[in-house]
């Protein structure tokens, strides 16, 4: 499906109507540990690299936007007990990649995920910082997700309770609210053609309007890696196994 081209909407109006705090969930980019399905095409260590430039390409344009700070939030959680050195030094040497990405003045920090399955996850990550006012939390693996779409999601929220940027594989790769609504998050399960339009149905059974964003795409198997070629090309560079 061919995403439709948004209206240019600049940044100044957008923070001014609406401030979201943008949550990011992302994972450490450890081979073997993330993007598996793309380990046939791509190689452990090659999956590993292309994850980690999503997430830098992300976090870069939540930066950009403008919008309200930017929070990665990074799963999984380690255990008190069980922090090794080791992590800990891998978690901030990521931090400080991300941080390398974006303007020093950027308000960019980090979290660790809430537990709990994903709609958990979720749900709570959102309700962590509603307090504060709404709230855009999307994946790592968006690649159209850019600013200029951050700033009309943000938009999107000044008129309705909730906005979702559904993917082409029946999925959404962001969800913003106003306020915690955590019906939205009660799917049986996550993954199958139609997560979006039951979110939609959740949404509305909890009495919330939803704005959703022209279809987009996300990068989960190997036969996405050809679109990302075409589109973002820099992002495959030197990655075959």
């Amino acid at each position: 499906m061919r995403d439709t081209a948004l209206p240019t909407l600049p940044a100044a109006d957008a923070a001014s109507e609406v401030r979201p705090t943008l949550i990011i969930f992302g994972r450490q980019p450890i081979a073997g540990h993330c993007k598996t399905r793309l380990i046939p095409a791509l190689g452990p260590e090659g999956a590993a690299r292309l994850y980690e430039r999503m997430l830098s390409h992300i976090v870069e344009h939540a930066c950009a936007a403008r919008l309200g700070k930017v929070v990665v939030m990074l799963t999984p959680a380690a255990e008190p007990s069980s922090q090794a050195p080791e992590q800990a030094a891998l978690r901030a040497a990521l931090e400080a990649r991300l941080r390398s990405v974006v303007d020093a003045s950027a308000d960019l920090t980090f979290e660790a995920q809430p537990q709990g399955e994903l709609g958990e996850r979720m749900s709570r990550a959102m309700a962590r910082h509603l307090p504060e006012g709404p709230v855009l939390l999307m994946g790592s693996d968006l690649p159209a997700l850019d600013s200029q779409r951050l700033r009309e999601a943000a938009h999107r929220l000044r008129t309705h309770d909730a906005v979702l940027q559904p993917t082409d594989d029946g999925g959404y790769g962001l969800i913003g609210l106003k306020a915690p609504c955590p019906q939205a998050f009660l799917l049986p399960r996550w993954s199958h053609a139609h997560v979006c339009r039951d979110t939609l149905a959740l949404l509305a059974r909890a009495g919330r309007t939803a704005a959703c964003l022209p279809t987009s795409w996300d990068v989960d198997e190997p036969r996405d890696l050809a679109r990302l070629s075409r589109h973002l090309p820099a992002l495959m560079a030197d990655l075959a196994a």
